[in-house]
């Protein structure tokens, strides 16, 4: 989406989110489109309201398996993977043939898998450092 067409799109979705508050669609694309555009800070907020829309729907039919699958896309677009997970996994069991819950449940692994891999990797990274200072310090001093 260019630019033009990205400011334009805020700007309805921000108008019908004004007019009316708990518009959940209007509010899931704001917060996707902010998002997306690398502005994390600016969907927050869209992104809070719409978990307070989605528990609100599951307190009234838990088995909701939309209401849901988009709260575990607010987990995601929060950086909540663990959160994401678990929420994928519950929808999966409450409809386990909806092949877009799959998908999902698949892709936040994944991610999960990757970050915890970069974790890893970088506390061996960190650990090997302090390694080589200890040794660097442990060292006698050389003499000219």
């Amino acid at each position: 989406m260019d630019e033009k067409n990205f400011t334009l799109a805020e700007k309805w979705f921000r108008k019908a989110v004004e007019l009316r508050s708990d518009f959940r669609s209007a509010l899931f694309n704001l917060a996707l489109l902010l998002s997306e555009a690398r502005r994390p800070k600016d969907a927050l907020p869209f992104l809070k309201q719409l978990r307070q829309c989605y528990e609100n729907i599951l307190r009234y039919e838990s088995n909701n398996v939309q209401a849901l699958h988009n709260l575990c896309v607010v987990h995601v677009e929060r950086g909540l993977m663990e959160e994401a997970e678990a929420c994928l996994e519950k929808a999966s069991a409450l409809a386990p043939s909806e092949q877009y819950v799959t998908q999902h449940l698949d892709i936040v692994r994944a991610r999960r898998l990757q970050m915890l891999k970069k974790a890893s990797q970088s506390k061996k990274i960190t650990s090997a450092n302090s390694d080589a200072k200890q040794n660097i310090n442990k060292s006698p001093n050389l003499q000219t």
